[in-house]
């Protein structure tokens, strides 16, 4: 008999790697961490399960957007956080996103995010440069994350949405929602 094969078998361990979470900021892995133990085993939290005690750091980059079903889904801002509304150059709350986005592409991108994590029922995260027209260069980069909500755990009802912006044209922080610029998303990841 060949050594080796009376031996006992030996159980060979392999280290299973961990994937890193594509959030670099703090802020935005501190609500997608809170909403799982808000959902506490559920699919999703319920509004209910988020109260704004818990985070007041946070609150100033959050939105609550309310799902309206009918033949295709409609958002409605429900409470916009202070640095969301400086960022937008209005406090939208209770207006249509379809009616407050700027321009068509940029619209379009938000909304296919929304409908995204409402179809899929699972937290979605996304990262934008936006880009100068003149210097064609990037002059703001946001983060966004969206985290449905459901009373029944089926039917999202609401999004949670923790948004930051990066200023790098300092500039650009009075002018993000007034003019449609160009832009490239640069992340993309269900969760």
């Amino acid at each position: 008999m060949a050594a080796g094969l009376d031996a006992a078998p030996t159980t060979t361990h392999f280290d299973v790697p961990t994937v890193a979470s594509p959030i670099t900021d703090a802020r935005l892995q501190g609500a997608l961490d809170y909403w799982r133990r808000q959902s506490d085993g559920k699919a999703m939290a319920r509004r209910a399960d988020i109260d704004p005690t818990d985070i007041p750091k946070l609150l100033p980059h959050v939105m609550l957007v309310e799902v309206l079903a009918s033949s295709r889904y409609r958002y409605r801002y429900r409470l916009i956080g202070t640095e969301n509304a400086e960022a937008h150059g209005m406090n939208a709350t209770g207006r249509y996103l379809d009616e407050v986005l700027p321009g068509p592409e940029y619209k379009a991108h938000v909304l296919g995010l929304y409908d995204e994590c409402v179809r899929s029922r699972r937290a979605l995260y996304s990262e934008c440069l936006f880009i100068s027209p003149q210097l064609r260069a990037p002059e703001r980069h946001t983060k966004v994350l969206f985290l449905p909500l459901s009373e029944n755990g089926e039917t999202v009802n609401q999004v949670f949405v923790v948004q930051v912006f990066f200023y790098i044209d300092p500039a650009m922080r009075q002018r993000h929602f007034i003019e449609a610029r160009p832009f490239t998303e640069i992340a993309h990841v269900l969760l």
